[in-house]
């Protein structure tokens, strides 16, 4: 892991070092994600990945969450690249999950109370918290942090770990207990 990437300064800037050490230790199947910074949809968050191999597997995960895939509207359409659109016009588009096409992504969700945006495609369900507080989707704080736990929880209570992906390890502004491990002692 090369955490040169993004400086010490950079990766404490909106978070004390104490804090984000306590966030990845506790952390069983989540990340703490710092952004990039300056790209569009770029945004600190906390997260969880599940796999899946196929939609038996997938309903499964989903079922364990009480999450329902609602099916593509027949009313929606697709957009024309380079076509612009009104807002009421993009209201009608439906985001649907690429490895099923007949789904729309389930997008904003809740699982046992706790709000999380959930995207789905190759294989990945992701499950992403921030913004709780203020509402600023490209900011966390202790209640993201919280929501994530919360997930966890529902993850063992519920024999999901088999469907834990740890992926995000091998990315470098992906944050937990092996990738920055030396740096957090």
């Amino acid at each position: 892991m090369n955490t040169e990437r993004i400086s010490e300064n950079y990766l404490f800037q909106k978070h004390t070092k104490s804090e984000i050490n306590r966030w990845i230790r506790t952390l069983q199947y989540g990340y703490y994600k710092r952004a990039w910074g300056g790209h569009a949809n770029d945004g600190d968050e906390f997260g969880i990945w599940l796999k899946y191999r196929n939609r038996n597997e997938l309903y499964d995960i989903l079922d364990s969450l009480g999450i329902q895939l609602k099916p593509i509207s027949a009313n929606c359409f697709t957009p024309t690249i380079g076509k612009p659109y009104t807002s009421v016009e993009a209201k009608n588009f439906n985001s649907e999950i690429p490895d099923y096409p007949e789904y729309e992504q389930p997008l904003d969700v809740k699982i046992n109370s706790v709000p999380c945006f959930m995207w789905i495609e190759n294989g990945r369900l992701s499950m992403v918290f921030s913004g709780t507080t203020d509402g600023n989707q490209y900011e966390v704080g202790e209640q993201d942090f919280q929501n994530c736990l919360q997930i966890e929880k529902t993850i063992t209570n519920r024999r999901l770990e088999k469907y834990v992906n740890r992926d995000y390890e091998n990315l470098e502004n992906y944050i937990c207990r092996n990738t920055y491990s030396k740096l957090l002692k």
